[in-house]
């Protein structure tokens, strides 16, 4: 009996002795999970918001020397909408390449989203969104791009006021001090 208790034993101090092999895992590539303020879902909804309502659109135009008003169809709206839509989700698509940081504005009753482009190549520079200290609801957003082309420094400034207008601003300077500007607003409210 004490032979079989003694064996028992035995394989019981070995057992516990003993080293596992290590298991080879493989290591699952890191995603990027950062959420940044859904601007495309807003613009998005904005120009739904107008198309399922007959709202009359006015489009203004203008340059330093002249300004330019009229009424816009539906069609025209989206079309140009849609554009800034487009910035937005090539934006989002590249979201790795910017800084985000928050800060709340107490004069302003709202708090502030800002991206910075972390290069200066970077088309799009800075995005600001703007959003209800109550509500949390985006009230204004602010982007600005920058494209240079051979000596051309085209910097667009798109602005938009939620449910109630965009703007995109245009700014062309050349290295021989040419400046050229326009200006497009949409209003629908």
């Amino acid at each position: 009996m004490y032979k079989i208790v003694a064996l028992l034993l035995m394989y019981f101090i070995v057992a516990c002795n003993s080293n596992p092999k290590p298991v080879k895992t493989q290591a699952i590539p890191s995603i990027d999970t950062a959420d940044f303020y859904p601007i495309a879902g807003f613009i998005a909804s904005q120009i739904k918001y107008v198309d399922l309502r007959n709202f009359t659109i006015q489009k203004k135009t203008g340059t330093a020397f002249f300004t330019d008003s009229c009424e816009i169809s539906k069609d025209s709206f989206l079309q140009i909408a849609g554009t800034i839509l487009t910035k937005v989700q090539n934006w989002n698509r590249l979201k790795h390449l910017y800084k985000e940081s928050v800060f709340q504005d107490l004069g302003t009753a709202s708090y502030t989203i800002n991206y910075t482009a972390l290069s200066p190549s970077t088309p799009i520079q800075n995005i600001d969104i703007l959003l209800s200290e109550q509500t949390n609801i985006l009230k204004r957003l602010f982007i600005k791009e920058k494209i240079n082309m051979n000596d051309t420094a085209i910097i667009t400034q798109y602005n938009w006021i939620a449910d109630r207008s965009f703007q995109i601003n245009q700014s062309k300077r050349t290295s021989s001090h040419f400046n050229a500007e326009s200006k497009l607003q949409i209003k629908w409210d």
